[in-house]
């Protein structure tokens, strides 16, 4: 066994063996993603469903991300939902976290997008022609 190999299984057999077998991956989805209005600067109103899974038991909660505002919060390991009435004019993001933390576990935005960019023209203007 050459030195790198030493070292290597040193190094395995310090580090803790919990790290290995913890599943951190969380499982958070919003449908639509997408919140599409008529012209730019209006309110955009759309039902959004959030689904999540949350890697271990504990009390965790869906916020708004950008008001620090809790929508809704539970106590477990288990597929969660939660319906939410959604009305805005600019792109806002929401965050799972373990309640009574501010750093996100996951994090995910709804786009807010406009079928017209720009305001429509007043047709009463004068043109020269």
């Amino acid at each position: 066994m050459n030195k790198f190999n030493q070292w290597l299984a040193l190094a395995l057999l310090a580090s803790p063996m919990t790290a290995w077998s913890q599943d951190y991956s969380i499982a958070f989805t919003a449908t639509p993603e997408r919140c599409i209005a008529l012209h730019k600067g209006q309110t955009c109103y759309q039902d959004v469903l959030f689904r999540w899974q949350t890697p271990e038991s504990g009390q965790y909660c869906l916020v708004l991300t950008q008001e620090h505002r809790k929508l809704t919060c539970w106590n477990g390991k288990a597929v969660q939902q939660y319906q939410y009435s959604f009305e805005g004019n600019k792109t806002t993001s929401f965050s799972l976290i373990h309640d009574g933390e501010i750093l996100p576990l996951a994090q995910l935005k709804v786009v807010v997008t406009w079928v017209y960019k720009a305001p429509k023209q007043s047709g009463s203007g004068w043109r020269l022609f």
